[in-house]
């Protein structure tokens, strides 16, 4: 391999979990085509820059082989249950020596790759082994590993077992996620060159994240419920996020859903509504309470007493009756 062909890869490792439901995943895809708008315009990565994409969620996939720039096309990204973080860290592994060229005795090789991970939550698996065994590849220099905590419910603890490069994003709006991008791009461009250093960071949309080793809280930080709307019949998640003190969960937000997936939390302990304060609204009607019936399917409904429902998985009509007692729900992954 000659000296002018040696390539830089990149992978972006993306949490597509259904806590980055709503914007966030938007935000997300609107970042890579953002990043590779830059990088088409930059002579020097258009000739060595080669992207992938590894998505993770209820398992991990290379949705996007190693591929130059100029023929990458910007994957569509879908929310799935669970975050599986280990997975996304195994195919990694798998994908790096399958794909990155090495230097040998008589040829250079491909630079040394650049690993981006964004995640909002916590690993759902066991990562623990795939994050060790990642540590000590870093430290034959096989990759450059960049961890984005872009939400506040990141165990950053879990990522500084990966890498000593741990970044928080301040907030999660859309201009904060193109300012990080931005620097991503920015940061892709100042390294193509042997021991570059990435760009500064934008004080306003990133800063470094803390270690708090010993401070994390088994609970889960939110919790996820998928339902169906009753009148068109298209499943949605609800969200709680657990209050600073205490058990108790409040409502947040609810968000549509392509599909559901019916066993994504079936390992999961249910919880009892009990614990659960608040219903968000159905996004596509509006209605403002939700229904579990016998057959366990969680519509959406008008919860006004004696009003009569009809279940929109089983067809089971029934009439509401005031109970303010909780019953135990099945929670998604998230």
């Amino acid at each position: 391999m000659s000296s002018h062909s040696r390539r830089l890869p990149i992978y972006l490792l993306l949490d597509c979990s259904e806590s980055m439901a709503g914007e966030a995943i938007a935000d997300l895809e609107r970042g890579v085509e953002t990043m590779v708008t830059i990088l088409r315009g930059d002579p020097q990565a258009l000739e060595s820059a080669y992207l992938s994409v590894i998505t993770f969620a209820r398992d991990a996939r290379q949705v996007l082989p190693l591929t130059e720039i100029l023929g990458f096309q910007c994957p569509r990204l879908s929310v799935r249950s669970g975050t599986a973080m280990g997975a996304a860290l195994r195919l990694l592994s798998q994908c790096l020596k399958r794909e990155v060229v090495p230097t040998t005795a008589t040829a250079r090789g491909d630079y040394r790759p650049l690993v981006f991970l964004f995640t909002d939550g916590q690993p759902t698996d066991a990562w623990e082994a795939p994050a060790d065994e990642l540590r000590r590849q870093d430290g034959t220099r096989v990759a450059q590993f960049t961890a984005i905590a872009c939400g506040p419910d990141v165990d950053t603890e879990a990522l500084y077992r990966i890498t000593d490069v741990v970044l928080r994003m301040k907030d999660t709006t859309p201009q904060t996620w193109r300012k990080v991008f931005l620097w991503l791009s920015a940061s892709v461009q100042s390294m193509q060159s042997r021991g570059a250093t990435p760009a500064s960071l934008p004080g306003d949309a990133l800063e470094v994240a803390l270690p708090e080793p010993g401070t994390r809280d088994p609970r889960p930080r939110q919790v996820f419920l998928h339902a169906v709307c009753s009148q068109n019949g298209r499943p949605y998640l609800m969200r709680f996020a657990r209050r600073p003190r205490g058990e108790s969960y409040v409502a947040v937000s609810s968000h549509p859903l392509d599909a559901l997936e019916e066993d994504g939390g079936a390992e999961l302990p249910p919880i009892n509504t009990s614990l659960l304060e608040g219903c968000p609204g159905c996004p596509y009607c509006q209605n403002r309470g939700v229904i579990q019936c016998d057959c366990h399917a969680m519509f959406c409904a008008d919860v006004a007493p004696n009003s009569v429902v009809t279940c929109p998985r089983c067809k089971q009509q029934g009439t509401i009756a005031p109970d303010s007692r909780g019953f135990d729900t099945r929670r998604s992954k998230g």
